[in-house]
């Protein structure tokens, strides 16, 4: 039971939530849409997405503990595993061979069952995944480390769990004719869709900006020049408020313009909720203490999109 928990912890079960909803809405808007859902391509890309990202925050963790200077303090002895002795380098070694495989399995599979565009876009993913703790420059070490986890992780995974039902009506094509290589896109079919994948990637990104901004100080002695490290705290604080602001000024753009259904609206009902959490953390960036509220934040806002899909489903 106790190495089970270290795992957990090692992987960040609880932060699987960002990748959950993503997946979930691009399901459900697939539903909306009335394109059949395919079961076993959803649940070929549920594991292997859970794969990668339980891999990707592994090898976060067994990197941070290999590359760590400063071997003290919440970052190190509290929040790694490794570091606080709970989670062999071998076990970590093992766990991250295993699922960066199972991950890769079933992705292969999932690109037999479906088309190229599931193979480039999952490609692109699993690439990142990795990338973004390993390397000579991880990506998670930069000042890209927000950017690129919102948009894959906001935006590509409700893309990738939309596409591998609605492959066969061909939302998108590319095509090479007479020296002209042409993309067609389906702008009625991804448009909504890509509405409701922005505030998950300002969320999404927002969550990682609040996780470094409370590690900033540690960062620093560690030489992981990140956004808060390269940007300051005030100025990072700031771009927080303006991702949360980012996520509701989206909905409120797709419904003005009858790009999304009115049920969206309901995203506004956490609008209260969200702010007092946003200013709690914003005026006390604490790991232990106030990180959470971006995660709440994230909670709140994608999980009443995902409600305003099922109502719209429900009552269609």
């Amino acid at each position: 039971m106790h190495q089970i928990k270290a795992f957990f912890k090692f992987v960040e079960i609880q932060t699987k939530v960002a990748s959950f909803f993503p997946f979930l809405i691009g399901t459900l808007f697939a539903v909306y849409m009335d394109i059949a859902i395919d079961v076993p391509n959803l649940l070929l890309m549920f594991f292997s997405l859970l794969m990668i990202d339980l891999t990707t925050t592994g090898l976060n963790h067994y990197m941070d503990y290999r590359r760590a200077v400063l071997r003290s303090g919440y970052h190190y002895q509290v929040h790694n595993p490794l570091g606080k002795g709970e989670f062999s380098e071998k076990a970590a070694k093992t766990s991250l061979l295993v699922m960066l495989s199972l991950g890769a399995i079933f992705g292969i599979v999932l690109v037999l069952r479906t088309d190229l565009w599931v193979l480039m876009f999952g490609a692109m993913a699993f690439f990142i995944g990795v990338v973004y703790s390993f390397g000579p420059v991880p990506i998670s070490r930069t000042i890209l480390g927000e950017l690129m986890s919102g948009v894959f992780m906001g935006g590509l995974i409700p893309l990738l769990s939309f596409y591998i039902h609605a492959y066969t009506a061909t939302p998108m094509e590319l095509s090479y004719q007479s020296g002209t290589l042409s993309l067609l896109v389906d702008i009625e079919l991804l448009l909504p869709l890509f509405i409701l994948s922005l505030p998950l990637v300002a969320l999404i990104a927002g969550i990682m900006l609040a996780n470094n901004t409370c590690d900033r100080d540690e960062d620093i002695i560690d030489k992981r020049y990140t956004l808060p490290v390269t940007m300051g705290l005030e100025k990072s604080l700031t771009l927080y408020k303006i991702l949360v602001g980012l996520s509701y000024l989206s909905i409120a753009f797709g419904i003005g313009f009858d790009i999304l259904p009115i049920t969206c609206a309901l995203v506004f009902v956490t609008m209260p909720t969200v702010t007092r959490q946003t200013a709690a953390f914003t005026s006390r960036p604490v790991k232990g203490e106030t990180f959470i509220n971006a995660v709440k934040n994230f909670i709140f806002v994608a999980g009443s999109i995902s409600l305003s899909l099922l109502i719209e489903i429900v009552t269609k």
